[in-house]
């Protein structure tokens, strides 16, 4: 497992509390969509607290058919249990985003909420020729006091990151990544959008400082459904997402 990866772990299982659902394997999987289109696919990860099926409720999908955007949508059982585990990146490459390729699909993007979108990151950060691109929403970007280290330094290109550990907690090295100027490219954009009422609001705009603006979507609301619906629809109003492909 790279290191990335095992950090994350680590500080899950410091702040987690409670017992962890088991691991399935192959990773279950809801698809949203009512027929494939079969060309262009975006994989949806759930937050620490939800699950796939919240959104076929938050009407993720609707919002995609609605503007006639050729789509698939498969929302994956992403649980905490994975990262636990120290599995959640293979799973998803093994049993999800590598079947997609081998079956065709030219462009496969992964957005996630909350946990998800920090999931969508470290897929990124380790795997970028997978993808087509991300949108995290919402992520958890580190502990309150790292996130203050680097607004005082003045932002993340200003901040020393401190010598990597093996201990050290997710965010140090997430922040470390992202300082080295790794963000989102051309080739496999990053997209960030957020609530203003969101406890995630400092991190997620330190980063957003990274991204172009429009690659950004700062909307009204908290850490819930309610905004990332509305980021949701917004990402897929300017991005347009697959539109023409054939």
């Amino acid at each position: 497992m790279k290191p990335f990866a095992s950090a994350l772990v680590l500080s899950l299982l410091l702040c987690a509390c409670g017992p962890f659902r088991a691991q399935v394997v192959p990773m279950p999987t809801i698809d949203l969509a009512a027929e494939r289109a079969g060309r262009c696919l975006v994989v949806l990860l759930p937050g620490r607290f939800s699950s796939p099926e919240e959104f076929r409720r938050a009407g993720f999908a609707e919002a995609v058919s609605s503007r006639g955007l050729r789509i698939d949508l498969v929302a994956v059982d992403a649980h905490l249990g994975y990262y636990r585990g120290r599995t959640v990146v293979e799973r998803l490459r093994t049993d999800i985003i590598g079947p997609a390729r081998a079956a065709g699909y030219e462009q496969v993007w992964i957005a996630g909420t909350s946990l998800g979108g920090l999931g969508a990151l470290i897929y990124m950060k380790d795997y970028p020729e997978d993808l087509s691109g991300v949108l995290s929403i919402a992520p958890f970007l580190g502990e309150d006091e790292l996130i203050h280290e680097i607004e005082q330094a003045g932002g993340a290109a200003e901040w020393t990151a401190p010598a990597p550990s093996d201990d050290e907690e997710v965010g140090a090295t997430l922040w470390r990544w992202l300082s080295a100027g790794r963000p989102g490219s051309e080739s496999v954009p990053l997209h960030l959008g957020w609530g203003n009422l969101d406890d995630f609001d400092r991190s997620n705009r330190l980063l957003a400082k990274m991204l172009p603006p429009e690659r950004t979507y700062t909307v009204d609301g908290g850490h819930d459904f309610e905004a990332w619906n509305l980021v949701w629809a917004e990402f897929l109003d300017r991005e347009r997402l697959c539109e023409d492909t054939p």
